[in-house]
């Protein structure tokens, strides 16, 4: 049952974020401090995402678990197993707090753990199937969430890529912007 949810959420986990947005947007407020906050953890969030998947690749931009066809384990991946999850946690908590909408940050993170726990479960018992003792070593050294100070000691032999990097975070970097640039005229026209 969880790792079919899991398998679901995978699927629609570039949806989800939809309905909170529509509305931060509807209730938008920015001021000067939460611009500033906000726009510091969408960095954050970022190049975090950036370093994650300039190592992974498009792997992470499939519908269906499975696509990893290697197991990474440096860059990020050495310090926290879900790079690219606390990214979207960071990008999603950034634009929550640059609209202004504070009263959402409880629902979006429930809605974050409701939607990452049953996926984060169901890659974690892939790549444990899939990479055996390799991955068993990986997972009880480095932490699921919150990174490490130290780095896996047994770290992969992926580089990293900028081309690699752009290339796959086009997308969410043309939504962040999209998204920002709705904050502003949204902003701008409830204050004409």
């Amino acid at each position: 049952m969880l790792e079919r949810l899991g398998r679901f959420f995978f699927r629609i986990r570039s949806f989800t974020p939809v309905p909170l947005i529509l509305l931060m947007l509807y209730f938008v407020q920015p001021t000067r401090f939460s611009i500033i906050i906000g726009v510091i953890l969408l960095l954050l969030g970022e190049l975090g995402r950036l370093w994650a998947v300039g190592y992974a690749g498009s792997s992470t931009r499939t519908r269906t678990l499975g696509a990893a066809r290697q197991l990474v384990t440096t860059g990020p991946y050495a310090y926290v197993r879900n790079p690219l999850y606390l990214g979207n946690g960071l990008l999603s908590v950034g634009i929550c707090i640059l609209s202004g909408v504070y009263w959402i940050l409880p629902l979006l993170v429930a809605g974050y753990f409701i939607q990452y726990m049953p996926i984060v479960r169901s890659e974690e018992d892939y790549l444990l199937r899939t990479y055996g003792e390799s991955y068993e070593a990986y997972r009880s050294h480095t932490p699921r969430w919150l990174p490490m100070r130290t780095p896996y000691p047994n770290a992969s032999r992926h580089d990293f890529s900028w081309k690699r990097a752009f290339q796959s975070e086009r997308r969410t970097l043309l939504a962040i912007l999209a998204v920002c640039g709705l904050i502003v005229l949204l902003s701008v026209w409830k204050n004409a």
